[in-house]
């Protein structure tokens, strides 16, 4: 007997070290209000778990599939809250985040961690209509793990190349550092299978411009595009590619100064000449390999928009690895009415990509892409009008546990 109550204790005291659950956070958790905030901006990287205004359900939960790769030292519920509240309106309140918490427990168990601070948000707010614009939901920040930090820091392995080169394709010479990883990979021209090479093999785009994180982690998901760019133009001036934009997230700049819109850190060609490219990945590496994990994927798009009128379309080679740091300017991006299709490094399941550039290819009237999967600007809506019929049912949720509260609060009723 007295070893199984041990093995109780044991079993939950063990549990408790490695967890914490809802209604504990409920309980402990600081809260802060501000008429400011701005979840797209972190000193670390970020993870939005996002809900509509008023219901329970998290609209995407894609991330919680990318946890396990990242050390998650902190977590925000955002909420909104009116100056007059009232106490019944605070219990609402605290009855709907507790809700919404036991709904992120399900699918992000990760985020339950006793090492994991927890914090309470609340937009002040005058109306329902400004709390409707605002965002609301969670805000996960999180920092790279050790082994993937030395995985970003220390330069890419040469890529697996055949000592032959494609005897089909004229092999090129170059001018400019033809000792590099990337100018070697072009010389060789041998792509991998399954590879960026093969995406834009598959596309009929006109007159685009490339605009590619160029941060450590993505070195040798640009040159395959490179070598593709190379080879067509070798063969009979084919490629559809006019000019590159690199953007390396500020250069070296601390992630305290990064500012939206102004972060810097962007190199582009005049033209789409191989040695003019090959020049800029090398300027773009030797000024940076991006620090923090949010990149400046919007400032890159709009500095090709306003540099390449002429393009008919922006290629963005992403990282879904790393959140879109300055997605608050995507209004800007969208003035120009040329459309943005995607391609999506580092995962290859469409449910886990992250909603930022579901939003860029949707509002700019672009397409999504992965290495083996196409999808088309019809698709990218169903999926997302997926998303917003699952937040759709939270509304039925919410009602559903309105009614359970009024009748416990029936049966209580004249009690202490």
């Amino acid at each position: 007997m007295k070893k199984i109550i041990f093995f109780f204790l044991f079993a939950f005291t063990s549990f408790s070290l490695f967890a914490q659950s809802a209604s504990l956070i409920m309980g402990k958790a600081e809260t802060r209000e501000t008429q400011e905030y701005d979840p797209a901006t972190s000193v670390e990287g970020t993870f939005l778990f996002p809900t509509s205004f008023g219901k329970i359900a998290v609209t995407n939960t894609s991330h919680s599939k990318l946890l396990n790769e990242v050390e998650v030292y902190r977590v925000e519920l955002v909420y909104s809250k009116y100056p007059k509240t009232n106490n019944f309106q605070e219990i609402q309140q605290r009855k709907l985040n507790l809700a919404r918490l036991e709904e992120l427990e399900k699918t992000a168990p990760q985020l339950f961690k006793t090492n994991v601070e927890w914090e309470f948000v609340a937009h002040v707010v005058n109306t329902a209509s400004q709390a409707k614009e605002l965002y609301h939901g969670f805000v996960v920040y999180y920092k790279m793990k050790e082994e993937q930090k030395n995985k970003k820091e220390n330069v890419p392995e040469t890529p697996n190349i055949p000592n032959t080169p494609n005897p089909e394709i004229p092999v090129p010479t170059f001018a400019y550092n033809n000792e590099s990883e990337e100018a070697t990979f072009i010389k060789e021209g041998k792509p991998k299978p399954n590879s960026t090479y093969q995406v834009f093999d598959r596309q009929d785009w006109k007159d685009v411009v490339v605009v590619c994180d160029w941060t450590a982690s993505m070195y040798h998901f640009a040159t395959p595009v490179l070598l593709w760019h190379n080879q067509k133009n070798s063969q009979s001036d084919t490629s559809s590619i006019q000019n590159f934009v690199f953007f390396n997230d500020g250069d070296d700049t601390p992630n305290k100064e990064k500012k939206i819109g102004s972060t810097g850190g962007i190199y582009a060609t005049k033209t789409g000449n191989t040695d003019e490219a090959l020049q800029m990945m090398e300027e773009s590496k030797a000024a940076g390999t991006g620090g923090d994990f949010p990149e400046n994927d919007i400032e890159a798009l709009i500095y090709a928009q306003k540099n390449y009128p002429k393009a008919k379309s922006l290629v963005l080679i992403a990282d879904n690895m790393a959140s879109v740091r300055d997605i608050q300017l995507l209004e800007e991006l969208t003035e120009s009415e040329i459309p943005v299709h995607i391609l999506i490094a580092r995962t290859e399941e469409i449910d886990a990509i992250r909603p930022e550039y579901w939003d860029i290819a949707i509002q700019t009237k672009g397409t999504i892409h992965t290495l083996e999967e196409d999808i088309s600007l019809e698709e990218a809506i169903q999926h997302k009008k997926r998303l917003d019929d699952l937040a759709a049912m939270s509304k039925r949720e919410l009602k559903k546990l309105e009614r359970k509260e009024k009748r416990k609060f029936k049966r209580k009723k004249g009690g202490f």
